[in-house]
């Protein structure tokens, strides 16, 4: 039962990351140039707006600089995307590691600090290619394109019509904001318990509190 328990969860988070090219669109319509290094957009026509409060939840006003909304968008997607991808990997190392004995720990915040005790040119080469990443092929061109919209990537999963491409839309950025919560219920849950989130179900350490191996 656990094992299926483990794969369903997998399964779910493979699913959940569904890049999409947010190319186009009646929802950027609204799009506008203020001047050319600004770009414009209506928190009206934002999709994944009031999908679940039934109406625009802004207590801190975020949403009154139009002039920020397209970075903040673009931002909220990249966040979304990587956070996904990590949920996902966490899941991962806890079955699969590489060869050298450096990357066997099966722990997020474990895996990491080790990796920084034992191989410190590793973690410089790690962060070198995210920097690539961050810089290169994963860079948001402000000026030109969509939020989220990373040239030719995902081309394959754009749908035909506008409204499949919305519906996409949406579910990348509900997952994408799932997927923000989750790693960081994953990280704070291996500070107090010392476990990684695979581990937990194996021992069956499912309640947080009273069971004896963890922080409450």
């Amino acid at each position: 039962m656990k094992f299926v328990t483990i794969f369903a969860l997998l399964l779910t988070s493979v699913s959940a990351f569904v890049p999409s090219t947010f190319m186009g669109g009646n929802q950027f319509n609204t799009l506008s140039t203020v001047n050319s290094n600004t770009m414009r957009m209506s928190v009206s026509d934002m999709i994944g707006i009031d999908t679940e409060t039934k109406g625009l939840f802004d207590p801190l006003g975020f949403s009154k600089d139009e002039a920020s909304l397209f970075r903040r968008r673009a931002v909220e997607l990249k966040h979304g995307r990587i956070c996904m991808l990590a949920c996902l990997g966490t899941l991962v190392q806890s079955f699969y590691h590489l060869p050298d004995p450096v990357f066997n720990n099966p722990r997020p915040i474990g895996a990491l600090l080790q990796v920084a005790q034992e191989r410190p040119l590793a973690l410089l080469q790690i962060v070198g290619f995210l920097a690539f990443l961050e810089l290169g092929p994963g860079k948001q061109d402000y000026d030109n394109k969509a939020p989220g919209e990373l040239g030719r990537f995902g081309e394959a999963f754009k749908p035909d019509t506008e409204e499949e491409l919305a519906a996409l839309q949406l579910k990348e950025l509900k997952n994408g904001r799932l997927a923000m919560m989750a790693i960081m219920g994953q990280l704070v849950q291996e500070g107090l318990t010392k476990q990684g989130p695979i581990e937990q179900l194996l021992v069956g350490h499912i309640s947080p509190f009273g069971d004896g191996q963890g922080f409450f």
